[in-house]
């Protein structure tokens, strides 16, 4: 992660989770069709830069859990699969496109509810 993305992390409080949320939100919604290819690369986009910005919150948070506990084994296993998945393309069809949007939904709502923000938005 560049240093941009480390002073991102470090000013949370100009992070729009409400902007993450629903590019979260497009990204889940069950679909009766497929929206054209431009809209599922625009929001691949989106949720590649939030994945970004909450990665290094997510793991400041994880790695505060006790080391061992099948906690942080689950969490710390499920962040390091992430590098992984955020260089997978669309693919060329719609469908693999909105399997990969849809992942990478789940992928930023796991960092969000890891990332300490949602707590915070709570109080």
């Amino acid at each position: 992660m560049g240093e941009a993305v480390k002073r991102a992390g470090e000013r949370q409080g100009e992070l729009d989770i409400e902007e993450i949320e629903a590019a979260i939100v497009n990204a889940l919604v069950q679909r009766t069709v497929l929206p054209p290819y431009e809209e599922l690369r625009d929001l691949h986009k989106a949720l590649l830069g939030h994945i970004q910005t909450l990665m290094p919150l997510a793991e400041r948070q994880v790695d505060r859990l006790n080391r061992g506990t099948v906690a942080w084994y689950t969490k710390r296993s499920r962040l390091n699969t992430i590098p992984h998945e955020v260089t997978q393309g669309l693919g060329s069809g719609l469908q693999s496109a909105d399997w990969h949007v849809r992942s990478l939904g789940y992928t930023c709502q796991f960092l969000l509810d890891n990332s300490g923000l949602a707590h915070r938005r709570d109080r």
